[in-house]
């Protein structure tokens, strides 16, 4: 009977303790407004450096740095990798700080978000079932991370989101006269060569592109045929250890660009390690001289 008490009284103290931590600020779930400040999370920058645009009524960080020294040759918008923030930890947030003694002021967008991924969860009473259909995607293919259903829509809002971003440009660039390079990456830059390709951006100066791929596969397999048809300087850069999307079309993208006689593509193979600085370094060095030459901003 001891024991039974001792029981009763542990897991009254254990619902009493669930209780008070779901009760907690701290613990309980952020609201909407807390989820909307977490889009400004680059309190510890300088605070002249972090700029806010406003997309459907939400703010976002634009992080500006001016140029430095004598050389004012324009301004380097730089997209990160989507699920980032404008000063996303790696190869980027290097960029964005090392290439003003370059004539470049740096201009960095807040990268669109991606969808959670889909939980396909399967009923308790069915566990033990016998499935009566199969996976619909290939056994060698990953799941997808998206319901179809939300597939296109999501799409949109991510370049929509994009269109609306690119648009506040022209004021905050506006102290930063000059030629226009634009550096993305990963799925970023494989949005941004959509909207290219769609007129639905101006066209800058120099575009750079990093890993470049698009989750959809059909998708994906149409980057090589919208970069090569772009009529503006690129510079592809494709690290031996990108995602494996980007990989998969590296060749083709190289070999259309040739076929389309694509005179101001330039393909470089870069190891662009995240904890290899001397690489970013030299990603750097190849931005910088590609820019400036093929922008006539020397």
């Amino acid at each position: 009977m001891a024991r039974i008490i001792s029981l009763l009284f542990c897991l009254l103290l254990g619902f009493i303790a669930i209780s008070t931590r779901a009760a907690d600020p701290a613990t309980a779930a952020p609201t909407p407004a807390e989820v909307s400040t977490k889009k400004l999370n680059n309190r510890y920058l300088p605070e002249n450096e972090v700029k806010q645009i406003t997309i459907d009524n939400q703010p976002y960080d634009l992080l500006v740095r001016p140029w430095e020294g004598k050389k004012k040759l324009g301004a380097a918008i730089i997209l990160p990798a989507t699920n980032g923030t404008a000063d996303a930890p790696g190869l980027m947030a290097f960029v964005r700080r090392n290439i003003n003694p370059a004539g470049w002021a740096s201009l960095s967008l807040t990268p669109p978000t991606e969808l959670p991924a889909a939980n396909f969860a399967t009923a308790a009473t069915e566990v033990t079932s016998p499935g009566a259909a199969q996976l619909s995607s290939p056994s060698n293919k990953p799941s997808p991370k998206i319901k179809p259903e939300d597939n296109s829509k999501h799409l949109q809002e991510q370049e929509d989101f994009l269109v609306q971003s690119m648009s506040q440009l022209d004021a905050v660039g506006a102290d930063y006269a000059g030629k226009r390079i634009l550096i993305t990456a990963d799925q970023s830059a494989g949005l941004l060569i959509s909207l290219l390709s769609q007129k639905k951006i101006a066209d800058p100066d120099v575009l750079i592109v990093i890993n470049p791929y698009r989750e959809d596969e059909k998708l994906n397999q149409a980057l090589a045929e919208q970069l090569a048809k772009l009529t503006l300087p690129i510079l592809d850069i494709q690290s031996p250890d990108g995602h494996p999307a980007s990989l998969e079309t590296a060749a083709n993208r190289k070999i259309l660009a040739v076929t389309l006689k694509s005179p101001n593509y330039r393909q470089t193979s870069l190891a662009l390690n995240l904890d290899n600085e001397s690489a970013w370094q030299n990603c750097l060095n190849a931005i910088k001289g590609f820019s400036a030459r093929m922008s006539g901003a020397q």
